[in-house]
């Protein structure tokens, strides 16, 4: 469980059932006190988010893929409870394309077919209920099932993970069968991102692994270890993808002091909270 910034997170794996669809179940309460803002960061992922309490009404919401990082404000005392499915899968299981939620967190109802849309809202109305989260699984596994078509196929599926391993965009398309143009439109249109834009939000992924395995990593080595070219490479990524240098964003998230200034610009940024998806 982590901490961010009067959030209590807590991430865990998915039933083994939707092992191939969802990456991670995650839950999250946001402490009392005065709102304030979440930085969401970008992770290729999609997911569905069921929220309540803290004073407003029951929420059922669509997080689209991020493209850059966010600023998200969350209610004091709003709980939620979040689906991160793997990249390219719950677009393949609602009524509207990755790309046109790209960046977005509407309202999923209308979004999501009839069964998903009746198991979410029932666990809704119960969110501690295991009976309801079960109906919620099974709804999710057997519209899986009948949308099988849409998912990526099994060499999409290890093209994505090979973008995550990592590997470089062209190597990666003609490795798995794919043509350059034809990759690209598949990529898109299973994540609404362009092949070599979800590489450099994986690179950014690995990134933050890196140091969280290590916190006393420098700078340089981390570059290496997440695959930058060098250390300057990665403070242009870093704020490129989430508006702060290296050293800000790992002072954002606690992993340590602010040790370092953007080399660019020779100066940092505000800091603000991060956060999980809204």
């Amino acid at each position: 469980m982590t901490d961010t910034g009067g959030a209590a997170y807590v991430e865990t794996p998915p039933p083994p059932a939707l092992g191939g669809l969802v990456r991670a179940v995650w839950s999250s309460r946001t402490a009392a006190g005065p709102a304030a803002p979440f930085r969401v960061l970008p992770d290729g992922c999609m997911d569905l988010i069921l929220a309540w309490g803290g004073g407003a009404d029951p929420e059922l919401i669509l997080a689209g893929t991020d493209p850059v990082a966010r600023m998200v404000d969350h209610r004091p005392g709003r709980q939620r409870l979040g689906l991160r499915f793997r990249p390219g899968c719950l677009g393949a299981l609602i009524d509207c394309t990755p790309r046109d939620l790209l960046g977005q967190s509407p309202d999923a109802a209308p979004l999501l077919p009839q069964p998903l849309r009746d198991a979410a809202r029932h666990l809704l109305d119960r969110p501690d209920d295991a009976r309801s989260r079960r109906a919620l699984a099974a709804a999710l596994a057997g519209l899986a099932e009948t949308r099988r078509r849409h998912l990526p196929g099994p060499a999409l599926a290890a093209a994505l993970a090979a973008l995550d391993a990592p590997a470089l965009v062209g190597p990666t398309a003609a490795a798995h069968g794919f043509g350059q143009r034809r990759f690209d439109r598949a990529i898109r249109r299973a994540t609404g991102l362009s092949p070599r834009h979800l590489a450099r939000i994986f690179r950014l992924q690995r990134l933050l692994a890196a140091v969280m395995a290590d916190p006393t990593i420098s700078l340089a080595e981390l570059a290496v270890s997440a695959n930058f070219a060098d250390q300057p490479h990665m403070t242009r990524e870093t704020r490129a993808l989430t508006g702060l240098s290296t050293g800000r964003l790992l002072a954002e998230l606690g992993v340590r002091k602010l040790q370092d200034a953007d080399p660019a610009r020779g100066q940092t940024d505000p800091v603000s909270n991060p956060g999980e998806r809204p």
